[in-house]
């Protein structure tokens, strides 16, 4: 009899074989015992597919190919043994039952050893994200062999964004939902595989197909996830299916919730179900739906907003009466519902162009994001949408016009809460905190769930040295939830003017797991771990702030010099100061410090 999970290892080594990169996994050692150790370490039995792949490899890197002299570029690196229980020290309770495996896009990917599986089950792998992961795939062999998948998709990108609509941009489409068809074949298991072919094939125009993807991920997927039995519930709603709707939209705010889409989906499917109940005259459904939504309602009706908006940019008309009809429920005061819903020639070229802006906002391109919104605002200017969408642009642009179109926003909508968190943050720029902080409550007024605002006031009132204040608001932050490196870099700037450097330099750590380049955040962390006297963890991550400092941060080669020199190091921090002043030598300060520390250098006795 064959055995699985050796089955599935070779298929990964075969698909690895194939892979048109730069490969180089680790062998592990006949003696390591990785998964005995990891069986120790986790206390429970490690399942076959793990053990096989531990007992075949121990961390290594998958690189693309670029240029004559084989430099490469990093896609996947597999983490050794011991790099994961550095980790493990290093997150403490976010990273409690998970096992890093890889690291990707500078993403933690981790076993859930804690996953309700039965004992001889495989676990299934996730993502480090927020509070919670999120899962992708149903076992690490069947998830590797999708990774290869994906691997191979990207590999063949093409350099340059493809025009829209063009060849290559119709090409690059077939082949993500040939992707996506490969992914659910792979890994039929995993319920988010499913939703996303089906999203794929409605986006192609297969509305029909889309239906079948789901049916199919229902009877495959275990377990199926809320986003699955959500998107068939919206798919009865709009073929006017009251009963089947409400089926499968109950199942869906009943099943436990995967990934960050079956969070989300719940509260879709809440949202649905208020809408059933109201047409049904249901007033006990109703009330449940209005249960598990509590606090969310105004951000699943943003979300609402949203969907109409890119429904009747492709002339859904269908699509987007069903999604105005939820924003009115959840959002009574919304204006631009009604806007919207007039689906006038204008309406229709405003939000054609919003969909670009956002497009463009998203790939990082403001100018462009700016052009499409200003565009959007010509064609139809009583929508605050556009506005708010512009104010974002600028804000990004730091361009002292945001506060003017974020403004604007909130006057023709007030309930358009981005509207507020672009007012606010335009005038962070400004340096008016006060102002900032007014903005952000009444963001918070209107949607008290939204974990960014928090976040953002609690930068504000740190610029006004409310500290004690700032700390309660970036708490309430990450009670909501939102984005993990964001809220724990804030803490950590909270905590360290706060001049608690141990649990500053350890919110910095946290930071880290999620965005472990990011250079600010590895100076940061260097510099409170040097107060914190934890001068090994300072030099490593002086070293990594270093290696990627993508800007020309001289600023980090002078205070890793401060650190070696405290360390009785002169030599090094001679050698850091000499390149600083290199780089600026107009810096005087700079000049004096290595001057010093070449005296000190020169009287040593060795």
């Amino acid at each position: 009899m064959t055995d699985p999970a050796k089955s599935l290892l070779l298929r990964f080594e075969r698909a690895l074989h194939e892979l048109d990169a730069s490969v180089d996994l680790q062998p592990a050692s006949a003696q390591a015992d990785v998964a005995g150790r990891l069986s120790a370490r986790l206390g429970r039995p490690v399942p076959q597919g793990v053990a096989a792949f531990f007992g075949a490899y121990d961390g290594g890197t998958i690189s693309r190919k670029t240029g004559e002299q084989g430099q490469a570029e990093l896609l996947v690196r597999f983490i050794t043994f011991d790099e994961a229980v550095s980790l493990c020290e290093q997150g403490g309770a976010s990273l409690k039952g998970l096992w890093p495996v890889l690291q990707r896009g500078g993403q933690i990917v981790a076993l859930d050893a804690e996953a309700p599986t039965t004992e001889e089950a495989e676990w299934p792998v996730v993502q480090v994200a927020d509070r919670s992961v999120d899962r992708l795939g149903s076992s690490l062999l069947r998830f590797l062999l999708v990774l290869m998948a994906e691997a191979a998709y990207e590999l063949r990108m093409p350099d340059e964004r493809p025009e829209p609509e063009g060849q290559q941009d119709t090409e690059l489409r077939l082949r993500r939902l040939e992707l996506a068809r490969e992914r659910c074949d792979l890994d039929p298991q995993l319920s988010d595989h499913w939703v996303d072919f089906a999203d794929l094939l409605e986006e192609a125009g297969d509305k029909r197909g889309a239906q079948q993807a789901l049916e199919r991920g229902l009877a495959a997927a275990h377990p199926p996830g809320p986003a699955l039995l959500t998107g068939l519930g919206f798919r009865a709603l709009l073929a006017g299916d009251l009963e089947a709707a409400r089926n499968a939209l109950e199942d869906a705010v009943s099943l436990e919730a995967m990934t960050a889409r079956d969070d989300d989906a719940r509260l879709d499917a809440a949202a649905m179900l208020l809408l059933v109940a109201k047409e049904s005259g249901d007033s006990q459904l109703g009330k449940r739906a209005r249960s598990t939504l509590k606090n969310a309602m105004a951000a699943t009706g943003a979300y609402w907003r949203a969907e109409a908006v890119r429904a009747l940019a492709v002339g859904d008309g269908t699509r987007a009466d069903l999604a105005l009809r939820l924003v009115d429920l959840l959002i009574p005061e919304d204006t631009d519902a009604a806007v919207l819903a007039g689906a006038s020639p204008a309406v229709r070229a405003s939000v054609a162009a919003i969909v670009r802006a956002r497009t463009a906002l998203d790939d990082g391109d403001f100018d462009a994001a700016a052009r499409a919104a200003r565009e959007a605002i010509g064609a139809c200017g009583s929508l605050a949408i556009a506005h708010a969408l512009l104010a974002e642009a600028l804000n990004a642009l730091r361009s002292k016009q945001a506060v003017d179109y974020a403004r604007r926003a909130i006057e023709l909508n007030p309930a358009l809460v981005d509207g507020w968190r672009e007012l606010g943050d335009a005038h962070i720029e400004g340096r008016n905190m006060a102002s900032a902080i007014e903005a952000f409550d009444e963001g918070i007024k209107r949607d008290p769930a939204y974990g960014l605002l928090h976040a953002k006031k609690a930068q504000a009132l740190l610029e006004q040295g409310r500290r004690i204040e700032a700390l309660e608001a970036i708490g309430n932050a990450s009670e909501l939830g939102g984005d993990a490196f964001f809220l724990a870099a804030v803490r950590g700037d909270i905590l360290s003017a706060m001049e608690r450097h141990k649990e500053a330099a350890e919110s910095y750590d946290q930071a880290l797991i999620y965005e472990p380049e990011d250079h600010w955040t590895l100076h940061q962390g260097a510099l409170e771990h040097a107060q914190a006297e934890n001068l090994e963890r300072a030099a490593e991550l002086f070293e990594l702030a270093l290696r990627h400092d993508h800007d020309g941060c001289h600023q980090t080669l002078i205070d890793y010099a401060q650190l070696m020199r405290q360390a009785g190091r002169i030599g090094d921090a001679v050698r850091l100061y000499r390149r600083a002043v290199a780089a600026a030598p107009y810096e005087q300060q700079w000049r004096t410090w290595l001057k010093e520390a070449e005296a000190e250098l020169k009287a040593a006795p060795n």
